[in-house]
């Protein structure tokens, strides 16, 4: 039981990670809109019914992408890189894409691991084996004047060909053409990724730029002034750039479910408000097991164990390497925690 215990304290530390929390205290839940929840399950489950069998799709995954030239400032861009090119590839409906937040903390594992981590072939020995990729990506950037000079290192976990390299130089002329040219290449160098299209979103440098600087900033403490200015500088970027509205919708609903957490006793309204951005954001953004690990935690947290179970198994469908989804499947799959202990503890050697 004690080993349990410490189970379930990792899970929680794991689940803080998600929401950049540092801890959750108070979790009282409450059950309803059982109605609505179960229409959305619903029609969750016959999107994937009728979509592409997603265990059988390839795993990929942006390992990192770092600016090398200038070497500050752009930060970023480094980041928007990174989920973008991920959020291209989940939209294609052909791969298993690795969230680029799980990629992220599996790079800083590696680089503290293995000091030779920035070697492709040496990435491939280390324990990142566990999530069976068939592609990992780490890509490096140069920016001068209005060119972007990219790139790209590929690890091929499988064949004769282990390391595959991409370079090129693209315009600066607007995220979507840089993203388009970025895909190009990757078409034309990898057969895997052959047929790929692009989906346009028309972003901004000055939307993307100011979302991504607002996701950089640390998170200040929950209802204190500086967390209301942080919320209302984030309103102020979905009004302003409402083609981020995605994004905003999915951090917004992060913020609710920490607001409803970190006080007197769970606020429901604010589980049900970020239910809603969760699916609104996903009706443009479809395919995302984050999503639904945050739909899964959601329902959890209002002590709505079904549910939550539910979308836990849907995150892991779109990704079978998903560590969180396999955690909370874990917590809710029986009436005590020894129920769960293999699905926790396979979570866990998973994500990092």
């Amino acid at each position: 039981m004690n080993k349990i215990l410490i189970c379930i304290q990792d899970v929680f530390q794991i689940l803080c990670v998600l929401l950049n929390l540092t801890c959750v205290k108070n979790i009282i839940a409450r059950s309803f809109s059982k109605f609505r929840i179960l229409l959305f399950t619903i029609f969750t489950f016959f999107s994937l019914l009728y979509s592409h069998p997603l265990q059988a799709r390839p795993t990929v995954g942006v390992l990192s992408v770092d600016m090398f030239y200038p070497s500050k400032g752009l930060e970023w861009l480094e980041l928007f890189i990174q989920e973008e090119i991920s959020l291209q590839l989940q939209l294609s409906e052909r791969f298993s894409v690795i969230s680029p937040s799980v990629m992220s903390q599996w790079h800083k594992r590696i680089n503290v691991s293995n000091k030779y981590a920035s070697n492709l072939k040496e990435v491939k020995k280390t324990k990142i084996s566990l999530l069976n990729p068939d592609r990992i990506f780490k890509l490096s950037l140069q920016k001068v004047l209005n060119k972007l000079s990219v790139n790209w290192g590929i690890s091929k976990f499988e064949g004769l060909e282990n390391i595959l390299e991409i370079k090129g130089i693209h315009s600066w002329s607007s995220p979507d053409e840089l993203v388009a040219s970025l895909l190009k290449d990757l078409v034309e160098a990898d057969k895997l990724f052959s047929g790929i299209n692009h989906y346009r979103f028309y972003y901004s440098w000055e939307g993307i730029q100011s979302f991504y600087r607002w996701r950089q900033k640390t998170l200040p403490k929950v209802n204190s002034e500086s967390w209301k200015n942080h919320k209302k500088k984030l309103e102020s970027i979905l009004l302003n750039y409402p083609e981020m509205s995605s994004h905003i919708k999915y951090c917004r609903a992060v913020l609710k479910i920490l607001e409803s957490s970190l006080t007197n006793g769970v606020q429901v309204n604010l589980l049900d408000s970020a239910e809603k951005d969760l699916v609104d954001s996903m009706k443009s953004h479809p395919g995302n097991a984050d999503h639904h690990n945050l739909l899964s935690l959601v329902y959890f947290l209002r002590k709505e164990n079904l549910f939550a179970k539910q979308q836990a198994n849907i995150a892991n469908k779109i990704n079978h390497s998903n560590g969180l989804s396999l955690i909370l499947y874990g917590l809710t799959i029986g009436k005590n925690p020894e129920a769960g202990e293999n699905y926790i503890i396979k979570g866990l050697r998973l994500y990092p």
